[in-house]
């Protein structure tokens, strides 16, 4: 039998596969039928694409217009107008009279079209036009807004890894941004793994996307149904996985929807006919070993003092990142610096209080920097 737990795919589409989330998914699809926008925010990994994913094949048999946009590495507002094009055109192409409809009113950029091993590939290209940066963007919006005002069905529009906008120094690009969207006929999910920064754009007065949508914390799974997940899935692929063996594998990932997958994976490799709480240690060291270049490259992105006070949290979660004896105990020098690298380590959602006790957000990466 094949393995029933396939963590390498990124994005969960078959609901085969997708652990519950049933509450969420109906909280959403009844925010996208009110036109309501939502930030949709969690931890690395916790499943968000695959939920909105879930959530769009929702709607779409209820006759809604869906448009994926995948935001993560951009490098200009030119990047974030082709990625929109590209996201618009993607969801439209077997479409017929949609594709028609935005060819004919999206004319800041062109569809390229390319076959590949999945049947094909679309980019966009600038139109040959002599608007860049963020005037390209603004006009991308301008006529993005047109298509939905044109479009009779309700529209919603999942913007993914929608903080990355931010790394863009560009001043115009979230004022442009909010501009617009807060007139598109259309709902909007903004999506993004690092936390902070996400909720920074939607909770600070100053930003301008400030109080625009609905805080959507994704929080880990019901355990009781990770637990009965896990032990069904086991099942239908000709093995038993005990409920004490189920508790065990959801338990000691936090009921991380990821690592649980991950390591439910590797219990089925390990297992023959029956998974054993050996089993589950065993698999656990296969899931470090797994993540180790994962959690090396955070590490080599970090400065020392950065990686100093990350693995001293690890260690010894703590209150008071700033006594002195928790400074000598993991000789973690200045003051000024501890507070400098605190800063950057919660921007980047490594670190986190929970309460009132500094700890590593990610507990399977805190058991490996502990090793």
């Amino acid at each position: 039998m094949r393995n029933p737990f396939p963590f390498s795919l990124r994005v969960i589409t078959d609901p085969i596969g997708f652990c519950n989330r049933t509450p969420e998914i109906q909280k959403l699809i009844s925010y996208a039928k009110s036109n309501t926008n939502a930030v949709i925010y969690s931890q690395r990994r916790f499943g968000k694409t695959s939920l909105v994913k879930q959530v769009q094949q929702r709607l779409e048999k209820a006759d809604f217009v869906t448009i994926y946009i995948d935001l993560f590495g951009l490098s200009s507002a030119d990047t974030i107008a082709s990625r929109i094009t590209r996201g618009v055109y993607k969801a439209l192409y077997e479409q017929k009279a949609l594709w028609q409809k935005a060819l004919a009113t999206i004319k800041s950029h062109r569809p390229v079209v390319r076959p590949d091993e999945t049947g094909f590939s679309i980019t966009a290209e600038a139109a040959g036009s002599k608007v860049f940066g963020a005037d390209l963007l603004d006009q991308t919006l301008h006529e993005l807004g047109e298509f939905l005002a044109q479009e009779k069905r309700k529209t919603n529009i999942v913007l993914d890894e929608f903080q990355e906008i931010t790394e863009i120094k560009d001043p115009d690009v979230e004022g442009i941004m909010r501009s617009h969207i807060q007139q598109h006929q259309a709902s909007y999910f903004f999506v993004g793994s690092r936390r902070r920064v996400l909720l920074e754009m939607f909770s600070q007065k100053r930003r301008p996307f400030f109080q625009s949508a609905v805080n959507f914390e994704l929080n880990p799974l019901p355990h009781d149904e990770f637990v009965t997940f896990i032990a069904k899935r086991f099942e239908d692929a000709k093995k038993r996985c005990p409920p004490e063996a189920a508790d065990a594998i959801a338990a000691t990932v936090g009921d991380h929807p990821y690592y649980g997958q991950k390591l439910a994976f590797f219990c089925y490799e390990r297992a023959d006919k029956k998974v054993t709480q050996t089993d589950v240690q065993q698999a656990y060291a296969d899931l470090l070993q797994a993540e180790r270049p994962v959690f090396e490259a955070i590490v080599l992105g970090l400065a020392p003092r950065q990686i100093a006070l990350l693995k001293a949290i690890a260690r010894e979660p703590t209150k008071s990142i700033l006594s002195m004896d928790y400074i000598r105990k993991h000789a973690l020098k200045s003051i000024g610096g501890i507070q400098a690298a605190t800063k950057r380590l919660n921007q980047l959602d490594l670190i986190e209080k929970e309460k009132d006790v500094w700890i590593v957000v990610d507990r399977v990466f805190a058991r490996w920097l502990t090793q």
